[in-house]
């Protein structure tokens, strides 16, 4: 017989609902002042230099991904993004992101004690017909109010709002991110699952939602544990809706992008946006290019091999533009997903790294010539059956071409049937390897007879996802003498580029500092004229006749 355990459920209290939009405008808000805490470590050092305050008041704050207590120390494999970019990981609504405040500073409004209160200021205000906030408990539950402060110096009340402790509570926007212990530099994984960060639905009333939000006060309103709030996005109000649902397919340039439409299609077409960095565009950025109307499609090239980038894109209504809607993508991404049916798991009361099993699942993935993975994502659901708990589920990936496994097996977290979702990013137990590279899903059960089967925990068919991103294989001294031997001159320039050896040279492709190509030019001569370009820094890609590539940089003045 199966012992009962003692679990807490969330409970949604909003419906959100909206009559006056006709679609979602999913917006990151940047937050001008009212952080008083910085409760993430980042960067090479003591966790305490780069901190002022903990999460949960026994001396654990979070990490970010490029946190190491020295220049020798491992890199992490989990942690806040760097970029501190979030993508929910809350179905409803789909697409919505939270932009962090940055590591370097103050990140977190921290309530400890009850009646602790402060006011977020918006640097940018905006209408919304539902507010989310980003936030978590230290040390136990914990309760606010929150108040929406509207232009017209009018406001509107949340009272008693939940916020769970921040390991093994439901509606997370993110989770595994692990932490720091600022007393001595000791890192917890929390097994891929813990800490989280929720995400709090906020409904806006309808009366309300014309009007301009240009802050939201934060208090305390109970005992219990110690409220962090660390960002809002909306679904903003606007007579523009914009594009949903934008998916890409990587190439090694660039991407090719899709979305669907608002209900109230664009009069002009879509306009769209990209950079490296996450930093937004505003109503007033010049776009980069414009689409149709009727056409929800767009092909970038040109793009860094193995670089991550940010595009945006908006409806065109006529005179109005709407809301810029974002995706992240990254170039030179493989994508390859099982489906062999449902992966059984094997039982083991405590499998590690090391274990064995009898039921494996395999996936592979062939890396063209020229290149070679840089970093591995993984991602799959698990399902319960009979009286299993999600909290039985452990897994693990292994890159068997070279016999590398994760650092930590993975486990599932509550006390209750149910899938649970798995998502893993920025792996490197694969880095470096070229032609066909095999991958091994383990998956086992704590709790439910013996052996391998599927009637108490599985791994859903079609749900195990493989992601890697792949890299240019670096150079040989001699390929790199060769390179070296092809020289672009003078730096900076005016008008004229001139180009040593230019017969070995079958194309040059010109980009800008974000990425974006500017100009190609096939055969190139000894002379190239680029008076046409603005002032600024240039990237000049050649592909060399014998197939090799040389990337050098360029100044115009």
């Amino acid at each position: 017989m199966k012992k009962t355990l003692l679990f807490t459920s969330f409970v949604a209290l909003s419906a959100l609902v909206s009559q006056k939009t006709l679609g979602q405008n999913l917006q990151t808000i940047p937050i001008q002042s009212g952080f008083n805490a910085d409760v993430v470590a980042n960067g090479i050092g003591s966790a305490s230099t780069s901190t002022n305050s903990d999460v949960d008041g026994v001396s654990y704050a979070f990490v970010s991904r490029d946190f190491q207590v020295t220049s020798a120390s491992t890199p992490l494999t989990y942690g806040l993004p760097t970029n501190g970019l979030i993508n929910s990981a809350v179905s409803s609504p789909s697409g919505l992101n939270y932009q962090l405040a940055s590591y370097s500073g103050n990140n977190a409004l921290r309530l400890q004690n009850t009646d602790d209160s402060g006011t977020l200021i918006f640097a940018n205000p905006l209408a919304a017909v539902n507010l989310y906030m980003l936030a978590t408990g230290g040390s136990g539950v914990c309760t606010v109010n929150v108040t929406v402060n509207f232009a017209d110096a009018t406001n509107q009340t949340f009272t008693n709002i939940s916020i769970a402790d921040w390991y093994g509570g439901t509606n997370f926007a993110i989770r595994g991110i692990g932490r720091v212990n600022l007393t001595n530099d000791g890192l917890e994984s929390g097994n891929g699952t813990n800490p989280r960060l929720y995400q709090i639905p906020l409904a806006i009333d309808s009366a309300n939602q014309s009007k301009q939000i240009q802050s939201i006060t934060v208090t305390k309103s109970g005992s219990g544990g110690i409220p962090n709030i660390f960002a809002f996005s909306a679904d903003a109000y606007t007579s523009c809706p914009g594009p949903t649902n934008i998916t890409y397919t990587s190439t090694n340039d660039g991407g090719i992008f899709n979305w669907t439409a608002p209900s109230s299609a664009p009069s002009s077409g879509y306009q769209y946006y990209y950079n490296s960095s996450p930093t937004p565009p505003t109503a007033a950025t010049v776009p980069m290019g414009n689409i149709a109307a009727g056409v929800t499609t767009l092909a970038l090239t040109g793009l860094n091999l193995g670089a991550t980038y940010y595009l945006w894109v908006r409806s065109n209504c006529g005179g109005e533009p709407g809301f810029w809607q974002m995706k992240m993508f990254t170039t030179g991404q493989m994508i390859t997903t099982y489906t062999g049916g449902d992966i059984t798991t094997e039982y083991a009361s405590s499998p590690t790294t090391t274990s064995a099993n009898s039921c494996p699942s395999t996936l592979a993935i062939n890396v063209p010539a020229g290149y070679q993975i840089g970093s591995t994502d993984v991602s799959y659901t698990m399902t319960t059956a009979s009286d299993g708990w999600m909290s039985e589920q452990r897994s693990l990936l292994v890159c068997t071409t070279n016999n590398t496994s994760e650092a930590a097996v993975t486990s599932g977290s509550g006390g209750s049937a149910g899938t649970y979702s798995y998502n893993r990013t920025g792996l490197n137990i694969a880095n470096g390897l070229t032609g066909n590279v095999n991958f091994e899903l383990r998956a086992w059960r704590t709790y439910g007879g013996s052996g391998c089967n599927a009637s108490y925990n599985k791994v859903d068919n079609n749900t195990w996802k493989i992601t890697v991103t792949l890299v240019q294989v670096p150079l040989s001294t001699a390929e790199v003498t060769k390179q070296q031997e092809i020289r672009v001159y003078p730096t900076p320039f005016t008008d004229m580029i001139h180009l040593d050896k230019a017969a070995e040279v079958e194309t040059i492709v010109l980009s800008d500092l974000a990425g974006k190509t500017v100009k190609t030019i096939a055969q190139p001569q000894h002379d190239i004229y680029l008076g046409d370009l603005t002032a600024g820094v240039y990237f000049l890609n050649m592909t060399m006749k014998d197939g090799s590539v040389k990337v050098t940089k360029a100044i115009k003045k």
